[in-house]
């Protein structure tokens, strides 16, 4: 996928707000939000040797009304004999091995906000879409070389001072040739806390059929604490350990993120399945 290509896509969901006419633009011209993050991942993967992925992320969301859109590029490094198949998620295949870095898959995606929308009830439902464009380098085990695509609904249940939240959902992988991936579901839920004026914590379960017939299922349990600073500013580091030989053993990051979020109250971790 060509930078060129990239552009397009951004610029034709740019095109799909825009249209909505000139008086509502002006009205409620939508809002921006920028984040950075990091993200370090290590295991064995039921092998002899130590893998270890560095996922650096930065994202640019805009959202008009009930629908935002995000372009994620990240840089990615990985060490060890493995190609990365989804560096979201830190799930491996049999690669080159050695050390190797550059740009990872850039990830496009649209929300669709309040598909179901009870505030009375504090229950919420979104849509969406996500394509991760295989630009990250296949040779170097940096990615598979091929474009993924997703849908996930997400749904938040706000109780008080507490909150329950999932996603679910399903990829369709693309097809490298020399890997035989098949499509898979994915989900995660978890709940968070308020614990004082601006800082949340909380822990979230990710599941995810591994995309090689025959490995174990990806399994992670995170926890996480959001401190929310002025000018929209919020820092959310994570902790998280993974279960079995298609999972890290360990892993640890970092959100920044500034601007104005759809909903304090939904976490943004990064280790969320395709991010949030």
């Amino acid at each position: 996928m060509s930078c060129k290509s990239i552009v397009l896509a951004v610029a034709v969901c740019a095109g799909l707000v825009t249209a909505s006419g000139s008086a509502a633009w002006a009205a409620d011209p939508g809002s921006w939000r920028l984040s950075a993050g990091y993200q370090y991942t290590s295991g064995d993967y039921g092998g002899t040797q130590t893998i270890t992925e560095t996922y650096v992320p930065v994202t640019l969301s805009y959202r008009y009304q009930r629908v935002a859109f995000r372009v994620t590029v990240p840089y990615v490094s990985v060490s060890g004999p493995a190609t990365i198949i989804d560096d979201t998620t830190g799930e491996f295949a049999p690669g080159p091995g050695g050390t190797h870095g550059g740009l990872g898959d850039v990830m496009v995606s649209a929300t669709l906000y309040d598909l179901t929308n009870s505030a009375a009830a504090g229950f919420y439902l979104d849509l969406s879409g996500i394509v991760k464009f295989g630009t990250a380098k296949a040779s170097e085990g940096l990615g598979t070389g091929e474009n993924d695509y997703a849908v996930q609904l997400e749904a938040l249940k706000e109780l008080g001072r507490f909150g329950v939240f999932g996603s679910g959902g399903y990829v369709v992988r693309g097809d490298p040739g020399r890997i035989d991936l098949r499509d898979v579901p994915f989900g995660q839920v978890g709940a968070d806390v308020l614990l004082t004026d601006g800082v949340r914590g909380g822990v979230s379960f990710s599941y995810r059929t591994s995309a090689i017939v025959n490995y174990e299922s990806v399994r992670e349990a995170s926890l996480f604490v959001a401190f929310a600073g002025p000018a929209g500013l919020i820092v959310q580091p994570a902790v998280f350990k993974g279960f079995g030989t298609s999972s890290p053993s360990w892993g640890a990051g970092v959100l920044f993120s500034w601007g104005s979020a759809h909903r304090a109250s939904v976490p943004e971790t990064p280790v969320e399945p395709y991010g949030r």
